[in-house]
């Protein structure tokens, strides 16, 4: 499959699919928000404004793993070369194959091939400009996956022994992307380092990226293994044609707190491997073995752009002028030090003691469930108002406006509506008769993977899903919203049920806040509407029709059970806002 073919078909399931809900509010709280000039902020006077869960779009801010990890093209920033090279050179690359049998070749990152040998015969070895990490807690748990592949090449290779004084080595391979329609592929378009260990197909992997190799689209498999492995080509055959790929990993010293913004934000963290030896052993299919060791040191090489923008490091150390124009990357180097025949020289009690368990997943931060309607005024963000004279009963009828997107034009719209008849009911369980991994926002909008739906859950709101139906935590319950909705103009108009209306909590003074927390489960919809082929979160509303819909989420406990309990259109006609009075939930 090459790389255009590629894009179609992931395009195929972006545009039935949509942004892992736990990042919606990047792109559609905006559009909602803004189009009503309402912004929040947090009710807790020293935190920062959390953010409405809402996007359902596919986009390049989902940490969708496919969008992040095509995009590994950067100019880099780099440091300076490292002065002071050892005054002893290393064992020429050819002499130690001809003595051992075998060599260690760098391969460029994406797998593509293998790489030459740099000036004074060392082992120039790539890296991975699209990895990132946020540092602190992340760096502790997902560490540095550097992208400084190699393979060891010989013939007859049975068996390999290896280990990384600092740090630790990790296994890399590349497949064929699945078929756009198949689970796989959900799965794969929901893997981020957040949802490590969860899911069918790649739930064992630390690291999983889609790259572009020759114009074909490959997936690139990574699994930490340990500081010393232990692998032969009866359990991994790609030990001895080539095709398994090794790599080096650390997450030692102190963890960076923050990271910059820049080109290449992870360069510091090569230093870490300055001075390590790389030890590697093989075992050839007559019984012989022989050991190289290699020193690994860090420099910065030359680089050439790729077709594709990305930024690949050749064996040529980089000139002032290189550096000067963004034309160099900062990189490990290694000099091969010793060879012999011997065995693997150190022990083998803890080869290969991350190979049967995965990286604990990134964590997510917690967020209030509850936020400060804000608008805008004349000198900046003030409080949002919901005056007395502005709140209606439940049966009465509100104007209200909501943006959609034309699916045949892309054509970004804002239609007038009418909503009527408003309803919430709370239950402590889920309604009888659904079934969780068949409602539409946890099979679309998770991709079905409820395992991660109720991490994120955990993390982000502080409830989780309980095996018998309940929430765990007893601050959330779940809440089934029901509203009429009226078009009342000629044309059809497209409607995305999760962002028609908010539920709210009015306050004496006539400020509210948001029920932002707790993320949606299901919705029905009966009346002149239709389904959008590909789109299961939208429906389209006829001309002059009218539609029942009726929204399953979890929300927050004490927003329920609140006397000023409203819910607000996403935006109401008129210069001020307007809403439903609800009778609070017990």
């Amino acid at each position: 499959m090459n790389e255009k073919e590629f894009r179609e078909r992931y395009a195929a399931l972006q545009a039935r699919t949509a942004v892992s809900p736990e990042l919606r509010e990047s792109t559609v709280e905006r559009v909602v928000r803004d189009s009503r000039r309402n912004r929040f902020r947090s009710t807790a006077p020293h935190k920062r404004p959390a953010e409405r869960f809402l996007a359902r779009r596919w986009g390049a801010a989902a940490a969708c793993l496919l969008v992040s990890a095509l995009a590994v093209a950067g100019t880099p920033t780099f440091a300076s070369f490292l002065q002071g090279e050892e005054d002893k050179p290393g064992i020429a690359l050819d002499e130690a194959a001809a003595r051992s049998g075998f060599s260690v070749r760098a391969y460029a990152s994406d797998g593509r091939a293998a790489l030459s040998p740099g000036e004074g015969d060392i082992v120039v070895f790539d890296r991975n400009m699209g990895y990132r990490l946020v540092g602190g807690d992340d760096y502790r748990a997902s560490g540095f996956f550097s992208g400084c592949l190699f393979h060891v090449e010989g013939e007859g290779i049975e068996r390999v022994q290896a280990n990384l004084t600092g740090g630790a080595l990790y296994r890399t391979t590349f497949e064929d992307p699945p078929d756009a329609d198949s689970e796989r592929s959900r799965e794969l378009a929901g893997w981020k380092p957040t949802s490590r260990g969860t899911g069918t197909y790649y739930g064992g992997y630390d690291l999983v990226m889609a790259q572009t190799v020759d114009g074909q689209s490959k997936v690139g498999l990574t699994k930490l293994l340990g500081s010393t492995i232990d692998v032969n080509a009866q359990d991994d055959p790609g030990i001895a044609d080539g095709s398994t790929l090794f790599g080096f990993w650390t997450n030692e010293g102190d963890a960076p707190e923050d990271i910059p913004a820049v080109d290449d934000p992870l360069s510091f963290l090569v230093d870490r491997f300055e001075g390590q030896r790389l030890t590697v052993t093989v075992t050839f299919e007559d019984g012989r073995t022989s050991t190289q060791v290699i020193e690994l040191h860090v420099g910065t090489f030359r680089t050439e752009r790729e077709e594709n923008g990305a930024a690949e490091v050749t064996a040529e150390r980089a000139s002032e002028e290189d550096i000067e124009r963004g034309a160099a990357m900062k990189s490990l180097y290694g000099e091969v030090v010793e060879v012999d025949d011997g065995a693997f020289p150190l022990p083998l009690d803890d080869a290969n003691n991350y190979a049967d368990k995965v990286l604990p997943p990134s964590m997510i931060e917690r967020r209030d469930s509850l936020v400060r309607a804000m608008r805008e005024g004349s000198d900046g963000l003030e409080d949002a108002i919901l005056a007395e004279e502005s709140l209606v009963n439940a049966d009465a009828t509100l104007s209200f406006d909501s943006p959609w997107e034309d699916h045949a034009t892309g054509e970004a719209r804002m239609s007038q509506l009418e909503m009527r008849d408003v309803s919430v009911e709370a239950f402590d369980t889920l309604p009888e008769g659904t079934d969780l991994a068949s409602c539409v926002y946890v099979e679309d909008g998770w991709l079905g993977n409820f395992a991660y739906m109720d991490k994120c859950a955990r993390e982000v709101w502080g409830y989780g899903h309980n095996d018998d139906g309940t929430l765990s935590g007893g601050e959330y319950r779940f809440a089934l919203v029901s509203v009429t909705v009226r078009n009342p103009s000629d044309e059809a108009v497209r409607l995305w049920p999760s962002v028609l209306f908010e539920l709210a909590v009015r306050h004496d003074d006539g400020t509210y806040d948001i029920a932002v927390g707790g993320y949606d489960l299901d919705f029905t919809a009966s009346g002149d509407v239709s389904t959008l082929e590909g789109h299961p979160q939208n429906i389209v509303l006829a001309p002059g029709g009218e539609t029942r819909i009726s929204l399953l989420r979890a929300a927050p406990t004490s927003a329920l059970a609140d006397e000023g309990l409203c819910l607000v259109p996403s935006r109401t006609s008129g210069s001020d806002q307007a809403a439903f009075r609800l009778a609070a939930q017990e």
